[in-house]
């Protein structure tokens, strides 16, 4: 399995590609995918089953992960499974973030016009999530579709 050293990497050379693609090809809506990305490579990995390098990037704020970490098997399809892993990531951060919306609303902190374009790029920004949770599953599982098998010893 790679290292998440070698997951940050491989995203982010991935993240560039798709930036210089969009910039090169005049692209005008290409951000909040690029924002999904690299919000799926540094926090909503797929790792987070783990206390792995996404969990304590989030500082203070992993001890919201921990049940997430206490819950979810590693590698299992509610993790690293393509679409499930992302929804069940996001419902989990959209049960963090919804309050705090609703917060920042009471109080006039945001007003509805921010939200209004936040809310117009959040399937952009989505695909972008999908597309990180993507490149790290397709690697976790072609390093161990490619690692050399142990050989079973023969009874005699």
């Amino acid at each position: 399995m790679p290292s998440g050293n070698v997951h940050d990497t491989v995203n982010t050379v991935a993240l560039t590609g798709y930036v210089a693609y969009s910039v090169a090809t005049q692209q005008t809506d290409w951000l909040p995918t690029a924002i999904g990305i690299a919000v799926g490579t540094l926090w909503l990995s797929p790792d987070l089953d783990l206390k792995s390098e996404p969990y304590y990037r989030f500082g203070p704020f992993r001890v919201l992960w921990m049940p997430y970490v206490k819950i979810m098997p590693h590698r299992s399809i509610w993790s690293h499974g393509l679409i499930i892993g992302d929804i069940i990531r996001l419902l989990y951060s959209a049960a963090i973030l919804i309050p705090l919306l609703f917060i920042s609303l009471y109080f006039q902190v945001l007003d509805s016009a921010t939200i209004d374009s936040w809310f117009a790029s959040l399937p952009a920004f989505i695909v972008g999530i999908m597309v990180a949770s993507t490149i790290h599953i397709l690697l976790d599982y072609s390093s161990s579709w490619f690692r050399p098998k142990k050989r079973k010893k023969r009874r005699r």
